[in-house]
């Protein structure tokens, strides 16, 4: 997810929606009636969930030695992790998963940051 505000104002105007985004600096957003330096970016980060799983470990065995025939057989199991998935790696991350679910309207949200001009959260606007 990509989140375009005002700088000055920090009210949300615009939304690039997914988790995937394969050039995201390159993402923007032209509006008129909004200086180009006004307009501040969000790209809200994720993190990748893994899971245990198994996956079988295969072995062969000679059944005939005349034909020299084998046979592959499982002989345990190895635990592996896959993925499962990603979400926002921020500490508001529920908030955020409430406005891709629709739970919530981004709009009614105004973007937070801190002295640093870093999004540390979001508030709903008065």
């Amino acid at each position: 997810m990509i989140i375009f505000y005002k700088k000055d104002t920090c009210d949300i105007f615009s939304v690039i929606e997914g988790r995937v985004h394969n050039n995201p600096e390159k993402a923007e957003v032209i509006v008129t009636g909004i200086d180009k330096n006004n307009i501040g970016k969000y790209i809200v980060p994720y993190k990748k969930l893994e899971k245990e799983d198994k996956e079988p470990i295969y072995k062969y065995r000679l059944i005939n030695t005349k034909t020299l025939e084998v046979e592959k057989y499982i002989d345990g199991y190895k635990k592996i992790m896959v993925y499962a998935g990603s979400i926002p790696d921020v500490s508001f991350a529920d908030l955020i998963l409430d406005f891709e679910t629709g739970k919530k309207n981004i709009y009614d949200y105004k973007i937070v940051i801190d002295k640093a001009n870093s999004v540390i959260g979001f508030e709903l606007k008065v």
